[in-house]
């Protein structure tokens, strides 16, 4: 079957049909690219927040969360549910803080300004999903890897792990930077690891989608 070619006309033909942003979600995407903060398209959002919604999930874990903007996506695919969510950086956790309160999802997220693998070795809580944001920025596939059995430790059977920038512009392909082979080795490790099923939805730049098996 022939690949359909996403033309700009195509692309304003999908994005007619997405159900309009409310205006917390509206201003942050304007933000967004105002100040080129990267963040999930609306498209991957509304993926995101059906995921959830189809698996059931009620315990969300977040890495990366930058300003709030797939946190609030994944809340309300869990209808009613928490968000554990980590950001190194205090000025973009601040924000995610009041992007989520002006939501009304504020007492349902917690913001942990943490580095991931000192923050996972320290939380002791289980989920029901986990979305990795941070593909582009670990250091190495060892650290990937590492943080890839973190999330699996606190996941339950049949939870969701999630990580966007799978296809990292198409440089999976001949990953040369650290980045790129990050990325390419994280999909290995999902594709093949003995307790997930999983896929890469070639949606925007790609995201994998993995269920732990029961």
């Amino acid at each position: 079957m022939r690949t359909v070619q996403v033309t700009e006309e195509l692309q304003a033909y999908l994005d007619g049909l997405l159900a309009p942003r409310d205006a917390v979600l509206a201003r942050m995407e304007d933000e967004a690219h105002r100040e080129n903060i990267p963040i999930v398209d609306a498209h991957e959002g509304a993926l995101l927040r059906l995921l959830v919604r189809l698996s059931g999930a009620k315990r969300i874990l977040e890495l990366g969360t930058a300003t709030g903007y797939s946190g609030i996506w994944l809340l309300r695919g869990a209808g009613g549910g928490s968000l554990t969510t980590f950001e190194v950086d205090h000025r973009r956790a601040e924000r995610a803080r009041a992007n989520l309160a002006d939501a009304g999802l504020g007492k349902q997220a917690l913001v942990l300004e943490q580095d991931v693998v000192a923050g996972l070795e320290k939380l002791n809580a289980r989920f029901d999903a986990c979305f990795i944001d941070l593909l582009n920025s670990f250091p190495s596939e060892e650290v990937t890897r590492l943080v890839v059995e973190l999330c699996l430790e606190r996941l339950d059977a049949g939870a969701l792990l999630m990580a966007d920038n799978a296809l990292r512009q198409g440089e999976v392909l001949q990953p040369r930077g650290q980045q790129a082979r990050n990325v390419a080795f994280y999909n290995a490790l999902v594709s093949r690891h003995p307790r997930l099923e999983s896929v890469v939805i070639p949606i925007r730049d790609g995201l994998s989608v993995a269920r732990v098996k029961d």
